[in-house]
């Protein structure tokens, strides 16, 4: 299995295809999304968001990882509480602390949770606002991605891709 190394520059690699695919995809109906990675924020928002997935199921433990995690984590909490966006520092915090309340290699590292753990990032906003739902959906498959990369480095997609550190 990778070391958080592996896992960043496996999530900046996939999340990095991710963008580009979805910026050039021929298709109309993701125009909008394509619109939506013009800007330099949205984008360092989606390679932000991709490498803390990249980086999500190893940090229920003590490691370099989980305090790269952390360290990420909680300036963007400080700066959603400065803007005023409290309900999102707060959903923000309740996916940060998940990991923790399982033991390593439980519930984190199963395929489902690459697709059910990242879901409050499109549900939430939505609740609130359709309008954001192009750019949801964006960082929803970033962070998809990048908990893919995080399994598929540790061999739980395909058995025979593990790398070792």
């Amino acid at each position: 299995m990778a070391n958080y190394k592996g896992h960043l520059v496996g999530g900046a690699v996939l999340t990095g295809i991710y963008t580009v695919g979805i910026s050039n995809a021929p298709v109309e109906r993701f125009a909008e999304y394509a619109r939506v990675l013009q800007d330099w924020q949205a984008l360092t928002a989606v390679f932000v968001i991709g490498m803390l997935f990249s980086l999500f199921p190893d940090v229920d433990t003590n490691s370099k990882g989980q305090d790269l995690f952390y360290w990420i984590l909680f300036p963007i909490a400080v700066l959603l509480i400065y803007s005023g966006q409290f309900q999102a520092a707060a959903y923000l915090g309740v996916i940060g602390m998940l990991p923790v309340l399982s033991h390593h290699r439980g519930w984190t590292h199963k395929k489902w949770a690459m697709i059910v753990i990242p879901l409050p990032i499109v549900i939430v906003p939505y609740l609130y606002s359709d309008k954001v739902l192009a750019f949801s959906l964006v960082l929803y498959g970033a962070a998809v991605v990048g908990y893919f990369s995080h399994l598929l480095l540790d061999g739980l997609i395909w058995r025979k891709f593990r790398v070792k550190n």
